[in-house]
Formats: structure tokens, C-alpha cells, sequence
């Protein structure tokens, strides 16, 4: 299954070079990561994607980055897929 999280970080390479290096050497498998510029001078939104097992859950992953000091605010993304609409 996989899992979205959602980080506020500092706008740089440096920052998501953390995450990333982080995340890789507790063996998560990073699926999609995707760093955008907010209106916030000096920050940026930093979506990652990962797979989730049994041992290295979403909250495991979210507590690691929390301890990174170019990390400000993480959550994760609540991904609602909407039914089929059929149209008679």
C-alpha cells in the first residue's frame, strides 16, 4: 500500500537531500517525491510516496523526519478516491 506524506522544509537542495537520505537508510521504498515552492519566502512543500510494510508504516517514517531540522511541518496526505458514477 501506498502512502503519502506531506513536509514543510526549507527551500533547497539540502533539505531534501536530508529527507531523502533519511528516509533510504531506514529502508523505506520512496515511490514518488515531488518539492514545490509555496508563497513562503525560504520553504517549500515536499510530497513524498511511500510503500508501506508491516515494520515501516507511515508513522515510523514521519517520526524519522521529524528529528531532520530542515523539516517544519509533516503530515500525511488523506487520499479520497470517489466511487464510479454510472450515468443511466
Amino acid at each position: 500500500m501506498y502512502k503519502t506524506i506531506s513536509a514543510k522544509v526549507e527551500h533547497g537542495i539540502d533539505a531534501l537531500v536530508r529527507v531523502t537520505n533519511t528516509l533510504r537508510r531506514k529502508e523505506f521504498k520512496i515511490k514518488g517525491l515531488v518539492m514545490t515552492e509555496v508563497e513562503i519566502d525560504g520553504y517549500s512543500d515536499l510530497r513524498i510516496t511511500i510503500e508501506e510494510y508491516s515494520n515501516l508504516g507511515i508513522e515510523q517514517a514521519m517520526m524519522q523526519l521529524r528529528k531532520i531540522i530542515n523539516v517544519y511541518e509533516i503530515e500525511e496526505v488523506k487520499v479520497e478516491i470517489a466511487a464510479p458514477q454510472v450515468m443511466i
